[in-house]
């Protein structure tokens, strides 16, 4: 099993946590041990939880056979690949994978397409990443090499 959280960073911070990822993870995994972290409150968007369900349901209950809902919580199905365990929190989308790991690659595929600011840690194995690759703007190039 693989366990993910999954947060959304604000906007006017994402170009500030590109190339610090290393301390985003740092400060997400504590948030996982406790949830009230004021950092995490100030550099993460709560979440939308309209809109991931949206995704949720139009990118993932498609390709899934099974699609149980209720209460913020949700368990999808797969016959070959597994069963993916969703929840949530009010910064985080908690995630567990039971089987492949496709099933990893077809919910951030999902979450990637409602929004492009998702970072997700696995702290058990210490990974971490965008959903989305960042593409870097030229305006932003130009100012982190005054910066540099």
């Amino acid at each position: 099993m693989r366990t993910y959280g999954i947060y959304k960073i604000k906007e006017t911070y994402q170009t500030f946590v590109l190339g610090r990822e290393r301390l985003l993870y740092d400060l997400l995994k504590a948030d996982g041990r406790d949830t009230h972290l004021q950092e995490v409150r100030y550099l993460c968007d709560r979440l939308e939880i309209e809109s991931i369900e949206s995704a949720i349901m139009n990118e993932l209950g498609k390709n899934f056979h099974t699609v149980e809902a209720g209460d913020m919580k949700y368990t999808l199905t797969h016959p070959l690949k597994g069963t993916i365990d969703i929840g949530f929190s009010s910064h985080a989308l908690h995630a567990a994978c039971h089987g492949s790991r496709m099933l990893d690659l077809d919910l951030f595929v999902a979450l990637s397409s409602a929004e492009d600011r998702y970072f997700a840690i696995m702290d058990e194995v210490g990974e971490w990443g965008w959903l989305k690759p960042v593409k870097y703007a030229s305006t932003l190039v130009e100012s982190q090499h005054v910066l540099v």
